[in-house]
């Protein structure tokens, strides 16, 4: 049974991330790839299936508006995601639902930092648009800072909103319709 609730939270995961960064984009660096890349890391009984995640959506992303050689660090940016998510599950187990939410939103903002560092380095790295040193490294930190801002303040609300959403979805028990006594007396006449 957890497997095939692994398998229904892929599926929804991978078509939150489809879906907001084609149909529902929101806004530059504005991305749900973080939140649900860290809640499959916590949520998933699979590490297979929280690093498929990002994986998985960000190929049918690509593939639909494109992208270069970039991807390399953006694709390798969004891993991290799933592997802080593993830890939080191993450390996260004893703490508050809101506790958990605080962790969610930090682990989001350590995410969305790591990813800014790295993807503007591969940014100098695989393109002409600064100079391949120290100095255009810091030119391409302070040009992208309002893609930070966005990336950052989206991801603070987005991730521990998704967290909560999937907690609340894998927490939920589906109540019988039928009285408990009911099951009693089926159980002596079968």
């Amino acid at each position: 049974m957890q497997n095939k609730r692994d398998i229904l939270i892929l599926f929804v995961f991978v078509a939150i991330g489809v879906l907001t960064r084609t149909i529902l984009h929101i806004g530059p660096n504005v991305e749900f790839i973080t939140g649900i890349s860290i809640s499959a890391g916590y949520f998933f009984s699979s590490r297979k299936y929280s690093f498929m995640v990002p994986l998985i959506s960000l190929a049918i992303t690509d593939y639909l508006i494109g992208n270069s050689m970039i991807f390399l660090f953006t694709w390798s940016a969004f891993l991290i995601a799933p592997a802080i998510g593993n830890l939080l599950e191993k450390f996260a187990k004893k703490s508050s639902f809101v506790g958990k939410l605080a962790l969610f939103q930090a682990a989001g903002a350590f995410s969305t930092l790591i990813f800014f560092l790295w993807t503007n380095f591969g940014v100098v790295i695989t393109t002409s648009m600064y100079a391949n040193n120290l100095a255009g490294l810091m030119q391409s930190y302070v040009n992208a800072l309002p893609f930070l801002r966005n990336q950052l303040g989206a991801n603070l609300v987005i991730v521990p909103f998704l967290f909560a959403a999937t907690h609340i979805f894998t927490n939920y028990k589906v109540k019988s319709r039928t009285s408990p006594r009911l099951h009693e007396n089926y159980a002596t006449i079968a």
